[in-house]
């Protein structure tokens, strides 16, 4: 199942809906690598236009691809680049895979203009050899702007008790299992 996993800084929203680049926190990105080694994920993308913030992601994928560190219960990822755009991250997965990978934006909104791509969808299509990468947004999700841009807008996540603003890494957690876990 050839899908990428992309975590967007920006574009991004926060709590007032303003369009904003989210810092970049360790532990989102050393969760993300550690979800992107249990579930098969291809590559995993950090999304940042903020050069302090893609020195700190580089300075934290070196300390995780050190292999000095082996051993000492810290997986090593190695399908992980920190990118300053989103197109960056889809010129670079076209240049390695020959196509450009279909993107499928989250939300925790369902889409006013298109219908939502279900689960089951989305697992048909990676099954049948889409390629896809999955948007994922930091702060209070991805920009407008974005979802408008994706291709598709997968169906939010819902806990069932109408507060639906996960943590990205549970999120992320969640989306995986739902689109690559074994059923």
């Amino acid at each position: 199942m050839p899908l990428d996993l992309a975590l967007v800084h920006h574009p991004v929203v926060n709590r007032l809906g303003e369009t904003i680049a989210s810092t970049v926190d360790e532990m989102d990105v050393f969760d993300a690598c550690r979800l992107s080694l249990i579930y098969p994920v291809r590559h995993l993308w950090l999304i940042t236009p903020v050069p302090a913030q893609r020195a700190l992601v580089e300075r934290l994928l070196a300390h995780g691809r050190n292999p000095a560190r082996e051993g000492e219960g810290r997986p090593r990822f190695e399908a992980v680049s920190g990118v300053g755009a989103l197109d960056d991250a889809l010129d670079d997965a076209q240049a390695e895979l020959g196509v450009r990978p279909t993107t499928v934006a989250t939300s925790a909104q369902a889409p006013a203009d298109r219908e939502a791509l279900s689960f089951d969808g989305a697992r048909q299509r990676l099954a049948s050899g889409e390629v896809m990468m999955l948007l994922v947004g930091k702060a209070w999700g991805l920009a407008p702007v974005q979802l408008q841009r994706a291709d598709a807008q997968l169906e939010p996540l819902s806990g069932g008790t109408g507060f639906d603003h996960y943590p990205v890494r549970g999120a992320i957690a969640v989306l995986l299992d739902r689109l690559l876990g074994p059923r």
